[in-house]
């Protein structure tokens, strides 16, 4: 058994959580089965060994050690140890930064996955600047003919899980363009489909422990705690380990438990009480994922300036600290400072050359500045690296349209389709594949590019606003009018839609 709980404990450094399981699921069924007891009683192994020390007939004690190893298999401390060593394993691998992840939601609305479409149209895509007039065309509407001068957008999906910073235990997914869950919505989904085939379930009810039993058993409180707080998906247990380990240390009360209480008390959306247990965790030592969460909350009490303030301060006393340099930048990004964002991730890349945020934020800066030839450069520098996705090859097939290189756009897109995995990846990347027809002069292609992004997803405001477009082209104004409508039902405060209605009441009479 002892050789089990070694193989066990080995492949959880070869990170081989799966098998881990497995072999701790396949001892705890034996442990349970001869009715050993999970955890150890401090008492009862001091009144053992007093009553060994008094004893002196060696016989007795013989037949005493034969009973117990008839009766028992493992000794109790090698149960825990498998316990503990099962609660990590399950952990890590569900294991999604909530420091990388963007959880930026309400209470009321936390079971909801929100909209994350861009609230003004993209440019050229307004009745107002599209209807140019052409003397001498063939395709003439009202003596006006519509421009084909629209421009799309790279998908911002290379970085964080909601990010893409090269933190410990942080995923290298794309950041979701349209729709994202929460990353407590991620780890519980990924906890109950684990575990499902998992025949030691039952064995414990991690989630229904009474806190103040494990408080003061200083080898499993804190694999216990992110058991909870990570699996489990319960805050407000894991908050309530937290105080019954406050309880039983009041006087050395260690930093780490100050921050978890802290991150409790901002995953239960009460951001304002966690303010202090962060800034005592800080007196005590200044950890740099202490002042994470602090920026973390002033953004959800949307102080932007206050946090921007403190992930400065933090990056002069930690200046080599990346992970603190990319909070900065999002930060300024968050404040629409664009040159002050792109400067720090110039200086992350520096000092980090295979930073993927960063990179990808350099590029998407370099396309919007009519740049697609170094924004190509920055992206295939990623692609380089081994992060395919399908954002990655939409964006790099954008920057070959506008960069001259007509034979590799639509293998690109090609490769994107293919990898696209959610209705929102395929919206957005339908949408885009639209602006090779409008760049070509292909208008039909271009409805169907943007039909098809429609099915995927029907509340996408910006291609309901591009087919008006192409429809007051054509000359179906009466289509183009019902297409300009529904895109004001999903995008209510675009101006460029308002104004692109206003345009078609004034000069049509429908």
């Amino acid at each position: 058994m002892e050789l089990e709980y070694i193989k066990a404990v080995s492949l959880y450094r070869r990170r081989s959580y799966e098998n881990c399981i497995e072999v701790c699921n396949a001892i705890l069924q034996k442990g349970h089965e001869n009715n050993i007891p999970m955890f150890s009683n401090n008492d009862d192994d001091d009144t053992k060994s007093i009553n060994s020390r008094s004893s002196s007939n060696l016989s007795s004690r013989e037949t005493s050690d034969k009973k117990k190893q008839t009766t028992s298999i493992m000794p109790t401390w090698m149960m825990e140890g498998i316990w503990q060593l099962k609660m990590r394993a399950l952990t890590q691998r569900i294991f999604v930064d909530d420091l990388e992840a963007n959880d930026d939601i309400s209470a009321e609305n936390e079971e909801v996955e929100y909209e994350r479409i861009a609230t003004a149209a993209r440019p050229g895509t307004s009745l107002k600047t599209a209807f140019v007039p052409r003397p001498g065309s063939s395709l003439m509407v009202g003596g006006m003919r519509p421009s084909t001068h629209l421009v799309s957008r790279p998908t911002s999906g290379i970085a964080r899980p909601g990010t893409a910073s090269a933190r410990p235990g942080s995923s290298l997914a794309g950041r979701p363009s349209s729709r994202c869950g929460t990353a407590r919505r991620v780890r519980v989904t990924s906890a109950a489909v684990f575990s499902l085939g998992d025949l030691t379930t039952a064995l414990y009810q991690a989630s229904r422990m009474n806190p103040t039993i494990y408080a003061e058993r200083k080898n499993i409180i804190k694999a216990l705690f992110q058991f909870l707080f990570y699996h489990e998906g319960e805050p407000s247990k894991a908050l309530s380990l937290c105080e019954a380990v406050f309880d039983a240390q009041r006087q050395n009360v260690d930093w780490w438990w100050e921050q978890q209480r802290g991150r409790c008390l901002i995953a239960l959306n009460h951001p304002k009480k966690a303010e202090a247990y962060l800034l005592r965790s800080l007196s005590i030592l200044p950890h740099p994922d202490t002042y994470l969460l602090l920026s973390k909350m002033y953004q959800k009490l949307d102080q932007l300036e206050q946090a921007l303030q403190l992930v400065c301060s933090a990056t002069d006393k930690c200046s080599y600290d990346i992970a603190l340099r990319t909070e900065k930048g999002r930060l300024y990004e968050l404040m629409e400072k664009t040159e002050e964002s792109v400067e720090v991730y110039r200086i992350i890349a520096k000092m980090n050359p295979i930073n993927v945020e960063a990179l990808a934020s350099i590029a998407v800066n370099y396309f919007y500045d009519n740049n697609p030839e170094m924004a190509l450069m920055y992206y295939r520098r990623i692609l380089s690296m081994g992060a395919h996705n399908a954002e990655l090859y939409c964006n790099i097939a954008l920057c070959c349209l506008y960069g001259g290189q007509i034979d590799l756009v639509l293998p690109c897109f090609q490769r994107a389709l293919m990898l696209a995995t959610t209705p929102d990846q395929r919206s957005d990347i339908w949408y885009n594949l639209s602006f090779v027809g409008i760049t070509t002069g292909d208008f039909n292609l271009a409805r169907r590019c943007l039909r098809l992004c429609l099915t995927s997803d029907a509340t996408n405001g910006a291609a309901l606003n591009n087919l008006a477009v192409l429809s007051a082209h054509s000359g179906d104004l009466p289509k183009a009018k019902s297409y300009l409508s529904a895109a004001k039902e999903v995008l209510g405060d675009s101006m460029e839609i308002k104004s692109n209605l206003n345009y078609m009441e004034k000069h049509y009479k429908l």
